[in-house]
């Protein structure tokens, strides 16, 4: 049931970006609506153990990870107006993305979960999200309400589940070998907690533009 919660929260963030999206006039927040159709679509599958190969469905998580990844470097990356930061920023990404193939294909195979690109990509994305607080933290205007800034909300969340999802990867190996019954119980209850808490966090952020006509593109 706690599954479902998940799953509703996502749905619930589908539908609040597709409720707004008219007012989006930034392409990072349009890119939304495709992204979470994706997610959505991808966790129903998973449900219902659409993507199960030989009693696994690690290929596709691999996979879904790559595009997660792929999709918040680019909406972060955005962010910045500096057309060098955007460069280092992206070609790091790129990098990253390379080696996550590679990891992927070559070292620990299309059928096994790729942990090393998975924990390369949250750490990415983690240093990302927290270099937007550290400028924020800059630039900080005391007459501007972040609770009302939808960026604010999206890196929130960013934070929160990446850094979730880094701690439990990071001991991935360990736990799975051991074939600990405790461990699935860890893995259910710290992924569902961290999908609640980013895609709260999405909704509100789309909430944000309830009254605003203008965001950073």
């Amino acid at each position: 049931m706690f599954y479902y919660l998940s799953y509703v929260t996502e749905v619930t963030a589908l539908i609040t970006c597709f409720i707004f999206y008219r007012k989006f006039n930034s392409r990072r927040y349009q890119l939304f609506l495709p992204y979470l159709f994706v997610i959505v679509l991808y966790e129903l599958g998973g449900l219902y153990r659409m993507f199960s190969i030989h009693g696994t469905n690690a290929w596709i998580m691999n996979f879904e990870v790559l595009f997660e990844y792929l999709f918040y470097s680019y909406f972060t990356i955005s962010y910045y107006k500096q057309q060098r930061q955007k460069k280092t920023l992206t070609a790091i990404t790129l990098f990253c993305f390379v080696f996550s193939l590679v990891d992927i294909f070559f070292i620990q195979g299309v059928m096994n979960l790729g942990t090393i690109a998975m924990l390369v990509q949250y750490i990415i994305l983690i240093t990302l999200a927290c270099r937007y607080f550290y400028l924020k933290m800059q630039e900080f205007d005391v007459n501007e309400s972040l609770i009302r800034n939808p960026d604010f909300w999206v890196n929130t969340g960013m934070l929160f589940f990446f850094l979730a999802e880094f701690l439990f990867f990071s001991s991935y190996t360990n736990l799975a070998y051991k074939r600990l019954h405790s461990y699935q119980m860890l893995f259910d209850v710290i992924s569902i907690v961290a999908i609640i808490i980013l895609y709260s966090c999405l909704t509100i952020s789309f909430l944000c533009f309830r009254q605003m006509n203008n965001t950073s593109s």
